[in-house]
């Protein structure tokens, strides 16, 4: 028969030294310790959103993103959890709620669509009116530039086509 010596005493301390190191190693990454911080109400007012009124927005980050009401007047920073990187990626998104108003209470949320598996909620926990002097600096914490002007339609004539219908080539 063969014995095997139990060595659990002298195992024990390497276990533990092993789980700590592993655990200082599976902190945040890079990304997570420089990735902006926002408070709620850091930037803006507290506030509510008529959903009807928003015609354009801007991704910030994969929680945070703006809200402009039609030509741009009005602007509000809103909060969504859980953060997604689809986000970032989106072309257009949805507001629903209850009422017409978003304002980060429960049942508000905003619908991103994914490619492929329709459409994703997020549930918007906050929303903040932004004054001008307060988008500047929402916009700065995130490393945007100023924001891009509205869209404006200029009346013209249209497109004028020239063709010679003569026979002489």
């Amino acid at each position: 028969m063969v014995r095997r010596e139990c060595r659990w005493p002298l195992a024990v301390p390497g276990i533990v030294v092993g789980l700590l190191l592993s655990g200082c190693a599976g902190g945040p990454d890079a990304t997570e310790r420089t990735r902006p911080a926002v408070a709620a109400g850091e930037f803006g007012t507290p506030d509510c959103v008529l959903r009807h009124i928003v015609a354009d927005f801007d991704v910030l980050d994969d929680r945070n993103l703006i809200l402009f009401a039609a030509g741009g007047a009005e602007a509000y920073h809103v909060q969504v959890s859980p953060p997604a990187t689809e986000l970032r990626f989106t072309d257009a998104l949805a507001l629903e709620s209850r009422s017409t108003r978003i304002c980060g209470y429960a049942g508000d949320a905003l619908l991103v669509d994914v490619a492929g598996q329709g459409p994703r909620r997020l549930a918007v926990i906050g929303v903040f009116r932004l004054d001008e002097a307060a988008l500047a600096g929402l916009r700065a914490r995130f490393g945007h530039g100023p924001p891009r002007p509205p869209a404006v339609v200029q009346p013209g004539a249209g497109a004028v086509i020239e063709r010679d219908l003569g026979g002489d080539p």
